[in-house]
C-alpha cells in the first residue's frame, strides 16, 4: 500500500500479438524517436551509409515529439529504405511496440535515436548470424561523447556459442531473430522497459553469437533517463517492471535449462531495483525488501541452484533477513 501511494503501477505486460507479415528483407531497425532533433541525422545516416550485401529497412516512429523530428523525419521518407510512422507520445516502449506489430524482415534491431552505428554494423551481425543461425547477436559497444571523443564502454570474444549470461540485459548492439517478438513487446509506461530482454528474449533464445566488432556508438548524453533517473519517484518502476515480467514468464512455457538462469537473473535484477531505488528512503526501501520476498519465494520456493556470489543474497530473500539484503546488493 506504502508502495502504490508514493508511486502506482501501470500494470503493464510485454505479452502481446505482432504479426509476421513476410520475411523478405534481412533486417528491420528500429528507431523510436522523441525529442532528438540534435541527433536524428547522424543517427539515420549512420543507418543508411552502411555498406552492405544484406537488405534492411529503417522504421522510425515519431513517438509525439514537440521538437522538428517529425521534419526531419519526413526528409527522408522518399527513400524506400525508411518507413515512418506518427503517434502521440506512448513513450519508448510504445514507439518500439508500433514498430513491432507488422515485422517484415528476418532479424530485428533497436538503434536509439540519439545514438549511431559504426560502419559496418549490418554486414558483420548478419554474417554472423545466417553463418551460425543465431537468435541473438550481440556485439561490442562503445561510447561517443557529444564532442564525438570515443571511448570503450565493453567489447565480446567471439563466440559462436554463447551462454545467455553473456548477452547484455538491453536491446542495443544486437540483432534479434525477429520470431522471437512474435509475441514479446516492451511493458508500456515503465521506467526500465529493457528489463524484457534478460527476463523474456533471452531465456528463450537456443544459439547465442558475440562478436568482437564495435556495432553501436552509446552517445553519452547527460540529458537521459540513464543519467537523470535517480532519486525520482518513478525508479519504483524498476520494481514494478520486475514483477510485471516475472508474471509474464510464467504465462510462457518454462524449458528446464532456462530456470538456472532465470534465477541468476533475478538476483541481478533484484540489486539493479535496489541501487536504483535506495535513494528514495529508508520507508520506500523496505516496502520494496518485503514486496521481493513475496515474490522471490512465490517464483523459486526452492532456489537449490545458484552462482555461490548470490548465497548470501538468496538466503537473506529466504530469511526477509533486510540488513544482509541491503549489504549484499550494494556489494554486488
Amino acid at each position: 500500500k506504502l508502495l502504490s501511494e508514493k508511486h502506482t503501477d501501470v500494470k503493464s505486460s510485454a505479452l502481446c500479438e505482432n504479426k509476421i507479415v513476410s520475411q523478405d528483407i534481412d533486417l528491420q531497425v528500429v528507431i523510436p524517436v522523441y525529442k532528438a532533433e540534435p541527433f536524428l541525422r547522424k543517427c539515420i545516416n549512420s543507418v543508411l551509409n552502411q555498406k552492405t550485401k544484406y537488405s534492411y529497412r529503417i522504421v522510425a516512429v515519431n513517438d509525439g515529439s514537440p521538437d522538428k523530428s517529425g521534419e526531419i523525419l519526413r526528409e527522408y521518407e522518399s527513400d524506400d529504405r525508411v518507413i515512418v510512422y506518427t503517434q502521440e507520445n506512448r513513450g519508448h516502449a510504445g514507439a518500439r511496440n508500433t514498430a513491432l506489430k507488422e515485422i517484415f524482415a528476418k532479424y530485428i534491431t533497436f538503434v536509439d535515436s540519439d545514438d549511431e552505428i559504426p560502419q559496418g554494423t549490418i554486414e558483420a551481425m548478419l554474417d554472423a548470424a545466417f553463418e551460425y543461425d543465431a537468435d541473438i547477436v550481440q556485439g561490442s559497444m562503445d561510447e561517443k561523447t557529444l564532442d564525438g571523443v570515443i571511448s570503450h564502454n565493453y567489447s565480446n570474444p567471439l563466440d559462436t556459442n554463447a551462454s545467455k549470461e553473456a548477452i547484455k540485459g538491453f536491446p542495443c548492439g544486437k540483432l534479434f531473430k525477429s520470431e522471437l517478438f512474435k509475441d514479446i513487446c516492451f511493458p508500456e509506461k515503465y521506467w526500465f522497459e529493457d528489463s524484457n530482454v534478460s527476463m523474456l528474449l533471452v531465456p528463450r533464445a537456443k544459439r547465442l553469437v558475440t562478436i568482437p566488432n564495435v556495432v553501436y556508438y552509446y552517445i553519452t548524453n547527460p540529458n537521459s533517463i540513464t543519467h537523470t533517473h535517480k532519486g525520482k519517484v518513478k525508479t519504483i518502476d524498476s520494481f514494478y517492471v520486475t514483477r510485471s515480467l516475472l508474471a509474464d514468464q510464467q504465462r510462457i512455457k518454462d524449458r528446464g535449462e532456462e530456470l538456472d538462469y532465470r534465477l541468476e537473473k533475478m538476483f541481478d535484477q533484484i540489486t539493479n531495483n535496489w541501487q536504483r531505488t535506495f535513494s528514495l528512503g529508508l520507508e520506500i526501501e523496505s516496502a520494496i525488501f518485503v514486496l521481493t520476498c513475496e515474490m522471490f519465494v512465490k517464483r523459486f520456493p526452492n532456489p537449490t541452484s545458484y552462482d555461490s556470489k548470490y548465497k548470501n543474497l538468496c538466503e537473506s530473500l529466504m530469511n526477509k533477513d533486510f540488513d544482509i539484503y541491503r549489504r549484499e546488493c550494494a556489494f554486488l
